[in-house]
């Protein structure tokens, strides 16, 4: 029957699954211990990932992990690697990441009230982040650069008049955390010495 075939048709795709999750030795660690299979520790954590998404109070913070935690290791990688290639998607994240989030200020009042918004804004941040996805590019060039690129010049000279406007205010600030620095690195190096002695 239809059934049966459309059963199969899961079954096929679990098994397939379950024998991906073979990659990960921290999953077998965790099915050797608890005497779970992994397919089910998986699904237990996705399951209570959805229900914080939805429901959970700490869904702001874990899509702000999410958008913040996997992209800046994987910007590490991309620095330490010889090409660029990687360079310019992080770089592009980014900015993207950048826009989003100073836009979110803005609408924030509004979007709390948005059934399912975290949900919504973890897929969002995923899709912009996910290399073969590739959504922050996909922004970048089609909306992002086209509008820096339009008002560029008048972003250039407001940044330029901020620049002379704040240039004594930033130079005490800069000052002042230079010296807050070096007594930092002082007070560190003082107490490694002291450690080895």
């Amino acid at each position: 029957t239809a059934h049966r075939r459309n059963m199969d048709k899961v079954q096929v795709a679990l098994d397939k699954f379950s024998r991906n999750l073979e990659k990960y030795p921290q999953l077998q660690e965790l099915e050797n211990k608890f005497g779970v299979p992994k397919l089910y520790i998986v699904g237990g954590g996705a399951g209570v990932l959805l229900l914080v998404l939805f429901f959970g109070f700490g869904a702001g913070m874990l899509c702000n992990l999410v958008g913040f935690i996997y992209p800046a290791y994987m910007s590490f990688k991309a620095i330490e690697s010889e090409g660029s290639d990687d360079d310019t998607q992080w770089l592009t994240y980014w900015v993207v990441y950048a826009c989003f989030n100073m836009l979110e200020v803005f609408v924030d009042t509004i979007l709390f009230w948005v059934p399912f918004y975290f949900a919504f804004k973890f897929g969002f941040l995923v899709w912009c982040f996910l290399p073969n996805t590739q959504g922050a590019a996909f922004l970048y060039h089609h909306f992002l650069a086209p509008f820096l690129r339009k008002h560029e010049s008048r972003i250039d000279s407001t940044l330029e008049h901020a620049r002379e406007n704040s240039g004594g205010f930033v130079s005490e600030l800069s000052q002042a955390a230079t010296d807050l620095g070096s007594k930092a690195v002082a007070k560190g190096v003082e107490y490694k010495m002291n450690q080895q002695q």
